[in-house]
């Protein structure tokens, strides 16, 4: 359904305004947030242009030019990624998390504009700043990191060099600690995701191609257009909400089978077998971590010399926790790709979902998955004879992949309205529709019809 002009959107986005905030009434923030080399600068070009063909006011914000003022301030001259960041860090711990966005809130304030684009959200207090307007909407772009190397790797940054490109990508998703850059988090708590894999010539027919395809996202935000959500929205917000039962430590996942016919067949998440007891309530950590600090204790009980410098070492220093005093070794280098899944206690969410399905529904059905299967759950998807699974975040395990594949296994990464984000995008279709349905009513006794 078409809404004929933007300020008519009032009527089905009621707005809250919290006190001591001055914002123009029928403004709109999309922020956009993703791993660098997603596409989320050139989003942001497309989102101007497609908002300034709807007539409205557009300006744009980069979180990136705010800390590169402050760069200038300090007389550093072309800051690498890794300067920027740390700026980025110091700001956020000294001034609190939602300081970049509170600054640029302050210039929203006095723009005369009603659209604005921010591009480069990499933390989650930021995200929670912006949510104090009250139309607020994150879009995530999402791209593998296959296609975004080939992107960058020609780039005077990298030239190249795959492990510095690496290295900056795993700081960019999360840092682990809260001021740092969580991309990785803030994707999770996006409105919206918009996959962006496709590779073109040249950057025109790039944009052409992100504005075709995001147009329809665009008609939701600003109102223009209201629908009810796809099938694959519905099931993929279904699989989000039950994640939030799991009591897994290190990943909740949430999962649902799909009938051809678009109904639900089983649904579940990864948790502890009943009445077994979560991790936490056993170990206070996750067992995965309890079972590899169990291997390290062992593991380092057998040094007499570090590993990598040959440093004699004493007694005192070998321990769960070593780090070679020479060197500063240690033993998360070594295990860092020891992932231990096949001690993991829970069942996951996909595993569930197959079990408690009935044999001959489960044929011709699609899996709906947060995470991307494991290799266990791969295996066991090949063996029911699933033909689709999509999902929302990736996995690094190659070899599930390579086996999907190799099984016949369609796998398609999900893009479109989030779960966090439906009753706001779709209960105003509900609202029309009743109103038109009332209005039908009215007409017919009062006998125009």
């Amino acid at each position: 359904m078409e809404i004929d002009n933007f300020a008519s959107l009032l009527t089905y986005f009621p707005l809250k305004i919290a006190k001591g905030t001055i914002l123009v009434l029928d403004s709109t923030i999309v922020g956009v947030t993703g791993s660098f080399g997603s596409g989320c600068s050139t989003l942001c070009k497309v989102l101007k242009e497609l908002g300034e063909d709807y007539d409205l006011k557009v300006e744009n914000f980069k979180i990136r030019s705010e800390i590169e003022e402050e760069a200038t301030n300090r007389s550093i001259s072309s800051p690498d990624r890794g300067t920027l960041q740390d700026i980025g860090n110091e700001f956020r711990e000294k001034q609190g998390r939602d300081y970049w966005a509170k600054r640029i809130l302050s210039k929203i304030e006095d723009s005369t504009c009603n659209f604005f684009i921010v591009d480069g959200i990499k933390n989650l207090g930021e995200v929670q700043g912006f949510h104090k307007h009250p139309r607020f909407f994150l879009i995530a772009v999402d791209c593998s990191i296959e296609n975004r190397w080939d992107r960058l790797k020609a780039h005077d940054a990298y030239k190249d060099n795959r492990r510095s490109f690496e290295d900056h990508d795993r700081r960019d998703k999360d840092e682990g600690f809260p001021h740092g850059q969580q991309v990785l988090r803030c994707v999770e708590h996006a409105d919206i995701i918009f996959t962006n894999e496709e590779q073109f010539p040249t950057e025109l027919r790039i944009k052409d191609e992100i504005k075709n395809r995001f147009h329809d996202n665009l008609k939701l935000i600003t109102g223009k257009q209201l629908r009810r959500p796809n099938i694959k929205e519905t099931m993929m917000a279904v699989a989000c909400n039950l994640a939030l039962q799991s009591r897994c430590l290190k990943r909740r996942v949430g999962a649902v089978l799909c009938s051809k016919d678009g109904f639900i067949v089983s649904a579940a998440y990864n948790e502890v077998p009943y009445p077994g007891k979560s991790c936490h309530e056993v170990y206070r950590m996750c067992y995965r971590d309890y079972f590899r600090n169990g291997l390290k204790e062992k593991l380092v009980k057998s040094f007499d010399y570090c590993p990598k410098c040959a440093r004699k070492l004493e007694a005192q220093q070998l321990g769960a926790d070593f780090i070679c005093p020479s060197c500063r070794f240690t033993l998360t280098e070594v295990f860092r790709t020891v992932k231990a899944l096949d001690k993991c206690r829970s069942l996951h969410a996909e595993e569930v979902v197959l079990l408690r399905a009935p044999e001959f529904q489960i044929n011709g059905s699609t899996l709906y998955t947060t995470t991307f299967p494991c290799l266990q759950c791969a295996k066991r998807i090949i063996h029911a004879h699933l033909k689709d699974v999509i999902y929302i975040d990736p996995y690094p395990e190659e070899e599930a992949i390579q086996l999907l594949e190799e099984g016949g296994v369609k796998t398609v990464k999900f893009s479109g309205v989030k779960a966090q984000a439906f009753y706001r995008f779709f209960y105003p279709y509900r609202e029309w529709l009743e109103k038109q349905i009332e209005e039908r009513l009215e007409d017919v006794h009062a006998g125009r019809q």
